[in-house]
């Protein structure tokens, strides 16, 4: 993903181009606030297993996080973080004086330790995939958001293919986004289809009157005409 300044407006017309690289602006800042929100969050999960700086480098590790959002994620994150609120570490186990000289605890402290960040990469990877999914409403109320705006211009489908696009989402990432989206919509568009009804072309209308006179100046048989 690219910063905002640098994502694709070239296939929109001219005179929309600025209102598109607003809207993906503040698509990008609401991605920012979102993950900033869900680092915080991850931070005091592990404060007891890992330092905040250390917290917040695996945040990047486990949430779908662009590298592009890094510096922006990181600053905000702790500009908002609170040291003294974060619960204590917990203490590892350690060896000293002549313990050192025994294998078997040398051995033992290390298969503990080994264990110890197994588990917490693994409780990593699950607080990741619920940050994933705040992500991923982001990016859908982000997606519509942009669909309404280009309602004049596109249909729904074509204009969260364009957000899709700029934001560089993974395959199956956007396939999700593009279906709550179009299932968001489909009430209100259905609404809409019904309420106006089918506009067809002008120039397909009858005009009133104009089947008489074509019977009555037509040689052909008026039930020819009629379709009898």
């Amino acid at each position: 993903m690219s910063v905002p300044s640098r994502m694709p407006v070239g296939p929109f017309p001219r005179a929309l181009r600025g209102r598109v690289r607003v809207a993906y602006a503040v698509a990008w800042e609401a991605l920012v606030t979102t993950h900033s929100e869900q680092a915080l969050l991850f931070i005091g999960e592990f404060a007891s297993r890992l330092a905040p700086l250390d917290a917040l480098e695996m945040y990047f590790d486990v949430a779908p996080v662009s590298e592009s959002m890094f510096e922006a994620i990181r600053t905000r994150t702790l500009a908002n973080l609170e040291l003294d609120c974060l619960p204590p570490r917990t203490p590892l186990p350690v060896l000293r004086g002549f313990r050192l000289l025994r294998l078997d605890l040398v051995i033992k402290l290390l298969r503990y330790r080994r264990a110890y960040h197994e588990k917490t990469l693994e409780l990593a990877r699950m607080v990741g995939a619920q940050a994933a999914e705040k992500i991923t409403n982001t990016h859908v109320r982000n997606a519509r958001d942009f669909a309404e705006l280009m309602t004049s211009l596109m249909p729904v489908e074509k204009a969260v293919a364009a957000y899709l696009r700029a934001f560089y989402l993974p395959l199956g990432a956007g396939q999700v986004v593009m279906q709550r989206v179009k299932a968001a919509v489909a009430g209100s568009h259905l609404a809409m289809e019904y309420s106006a009804g089918p506009a067809p072309d002008p120039e397909l209308l009858e005009e009133p009157g104009a089947a008489d006179d074509l019977l009555q100046y037509s040689p052909a048989p008026r039930e020819i005409l009629e379709g009898r």
